[in-house]
């Protein structure tokens, strides 16, 4: 097992920077996942871990070895890839084996090793098939199996269950975690999925344009997002962006907007802000319909344009004047599209952001 160190790492590609002086540790043992959306150099990243490609600038580190000039065999790493890239002509057996093979290993120590990861991965009575015989789930188990036999000091993992169903992306989310509880091993994860990403790590390095945006747990980057990005890549359905106007009135701080007009609690007194233009998030599970005997202050006046009835919960696409607002609530059979409603800012968060920066200015748990 090993920590891995990123210090001011680099990557470009004739002249454009893809990756740009990324400082990230990762501990020994943590479950790390790179999240962002397309083209942000999340896999880059990744493959510059693994030795699959060749760093610009800056060092990594796996324990307290400098692997940053090493080939990828000499790093003692194990990669998951998105495709598989399982060998066709091989059956289960002889996927898992091959790489043990190339290094030489006795062959009953690789007997062990494979028949070990296939129990613990459930997959003993597949070892026979060859790839095409399997599932998208079954053939994502053998090449964590692959990595498994290794015995690693780390595993990568690319974007490994973008290839599955919905259904089965849920499973196989909780045997990856499950896998990671049973080997103690550090563990890198790349995904564009929020989802994922929140529900796996111990903690998140969110990316934008190859720049790190903001490291923590997945919480702290749900509740405290550094800037309206965070804000906007974390939390499903996406946190809602609001144009208003911040002022004082009667020494307590009033954001004005298209339809509404809230109130701030009262630690907003304390955080520096000044009157001007901000950016409101407010996320849709962060706002319920108000009754109708409630005042209207502190509450947005909106004509419902769709519902979505999900189940347990029911979700709102509204309008405020030119404003749109989703709400996620409670189950709720009552509402129709058309209708007029107000909505109230319920238990949750609101955050304020700079317009021009993005960088936030207040969070606010109710």
């Amino acid at each position: 097992m090993a920590s891995i160190t990123l210090k001011k790492v680099s990557k470009r590609f004739a002249g454009m920077t893809v990756v740009d002086g990324i400082d990230l540790a990762i501990a020994d043992g943590e479950f790390m996942v790179l999240v962002g959306p397309s083209g942000c150099g999340k896999s880059t990243t990744l493959r510059m871990i693994a030795g699959l490609e060749a760093t610009s600038g800056g060092e990594i580190w796996i324990g307290n070895r400098d692997v940053t000039q090493l080939d990828p065999k000499d790093r003692n790493i194990a990669m998951v890839f998105q495709n598989y890239a399982l060998y066709a002509h091989k059956n289960v057996y002889g996927n898992m084996a091959f790489g043990l093979q190339m290094r030489g290993t006795d062959k009953a120590e690789i007997d062990r090793r494979v028949r070990d990861a296939a129990r613990l991965l459930d997959i003993t009575d597949l070892l026979e098939r060859k790839p095409k015989q399997l599932s998208g789930g079954q053939r994502q188990r053998v090449a964590l199996g692959r990595a498994l036999v290794r015995d690693p000091d780390a595993f990568l993992l690319d974007e490994p269950l973008s290839n599955l169903d919905a259904q089965l992306r849920v499973r196989m989310r909780e045997e990856i975690g499950a896998l990671h509880a049973k080997t103690g091993r550090s563990m890198v994860y790349v995904t564009h999925d929020q989802v994922e990403a929140m529900t796996l790590g111990d903690r998140i390095a969110v990316m934008k344009s190859g720049i790190l945006q903001q490291v923590g747990a997945p919480l702290e980057l749900y509740d405290r997002p550094a800037n309206l990005f965070v804000a906007g890549f974390i939390g499903s359905p996406e946190i809602n962006r609001i144009d208003a106007a911040l002022a004082v009135e009667s020494e307590r701080f009033v954001l004005r907007g298209d339809g509404f007009s809230l109130t701030l609690p009262e630690s907003a007194r304390s955080a520096g802000l000044v009157p001007g233009a901000v950016v409101l998030g407010i996320r849709p599970e962060s706002l319920a319909r108000s009754d109708a005997a409630e005042a209207v202050a502190d509450a947005f006046q909106v004509e419902i344009g769709l519902v979505e009835q999900m189940g347990a919960q029911t979700l709102l696409v509204c309008r405020s004047g030119n404003t749109s607002l989703r709400a996620l609530m409670a189950r709720d059979d009552s509402v129709s599209r058309g209708q007029r409603i107000a909505l109230r800012w319920a238990s949750g968060s609101l955050h304020l952001f700079d317009p021009q920066s993005g960088r936030t200015l207040y969070s606010a748990k109710s």
